[in-house]
């Protein structure tokens, strides 16, 4: 995960910043992974701290942030909870005490975006006139639930999502044995690590991937039944993550036999399936492919990737995905 977060253009932007020494009082990170979001503001700290390098104090700095136990690297709230106003006011207290190893106190909050408003307010007027040498790194999932009075006031270091390659390199470095599985996980995942791991070590994946292609395969009389009962999961972004990337794949197959694209020298295969992101259910990829109209694939990946926008702001699933759905399968029968 560290290799990951380290070829971020935001992890360069804050190192470029600390090393010009030009770095701002407070910074957002958003990161929209939940469950690796404390380990980025952990690499993000050493970074402001300068210990992302090498040599023995480096190291120590390091280890300590690691375990949360570097005096002038706070970290907020506590294990399972939400921040709250008593963070805040904690907060508060702390930033009128001195550094006690260099020139610089950094506060770390995360999830940010989980804060009640009482909480962030309160850490308002701190934020626009911290003490001197006081810094914050603020850690959120989404932007949107923070007020728009933090947001004026930090600067903010975004991490895109990953690609498919980026996310199954990263599995097959934690879950050594596991390759045959990581691919898939990846490709439902939209570009999360975190979400790529939950449904690795809850073995939804095959779940998810039969859900993908069951409404993929439908016919317009059952699809209300099948959105009812797949709109139940929890892995609500990444089913509609891998059903558009099944879409995509259709789509690469359909334009390649429309524009008649020559088998490959070596494996008499079409060069097109070298470009798949589902290369394992090849078979029902074709079969979509033949079944949808050209103007039905592109449509499924306008309509799939503003559902999961949507998603992301809370839309209501079932609906969201029933309506998505109806628009692809209407453009398929005009």
């Amino acid at each position: 995960m560290r290799q990951l977060l380290q070829s971020t253009h935001a992890c360069t932007l804050l190192k470029a910043e600390r090393t010009e020494g030009r770095l701002n009082h407070a910074y957002l990170l958003i990161f929209d992974d939940a469950r690796n979001l404390k380990t980025a503001l952990k690499e993000f700290s050493k970074i402001f701290f300068g210990a992302d390098g090498e040599g023995a104090d480096a190291e120590r700095i390091s280890r300590l942030i690691d375990e949360e136990n570097f005096s002038d690297c706070m970290f907020f709230p506590e294990s399972g909870k939400k921040f709250s106003v008593e963070d805040a006011e904690r907060i508060i207290e702390e930033s009128a005490l001195k550094p006690i190893e260099g020139n610089k106190k950094l506060f770390v909050a995360g999830d940010f975006a989980e804060a009640t408003t009482q909480a962030q307010n309160k850490l308002l007027k701190l934020l626009e006139e911290p003490p001197e040498g006081v810094y914050f790194l603020l850690g959120a999932t989404v932007s949107f639930s923070v007020l728009p009075t933090i947001l004026s006031r930090t600067e903010k270091l975004e991490i895109p999502p990953f690609t498919q390659k980026e996310v199954t390199a990263c599995l097959n470095r934690l879950y050594p044995g596991k390759e045959s599985e990581t691919g898939l996980c990846a490709a439902a995942s939209g570009g999360s690590v975190g979400a790529a791991q939950n449904i690795l070590e809850g073995g939804y994946y095959k779940q998810l991937v039969l859900d993908a292609f069951e409404l993929a395969e439908t016919d317009p009389f059952r699809l209300p039944s099948i959105v009812k009962r797949v709109g139940e999961t929890k892995y609500k972004k990444e089913l509609v993550s891998l059903l558009r990337l099944i879409f995509r794949d259709a789509l690469i197959l359909k334009t390649s036999k429309i524009n008649g694209v020559a088998p490959s020298d070596k494996t008499g295969k079409n060069r097109a399936e070298n470009y798949l992101m589902l290369k394992s259910e090849l078979g029902r990829l074709k079969s979509i492919s033949d079944y949808y109209r050209l103007t039905a694939l592109i449509t499924a990946q306008e309509a799939l990737s503003e559902a999961e926008k949507q998603i992301r702001f809370n839309a209501v699933f079932p609906q969201c995905l029933e309506i998505c759905m109806a628009k692809i399968i209407e453009q398929n029968n005009r």
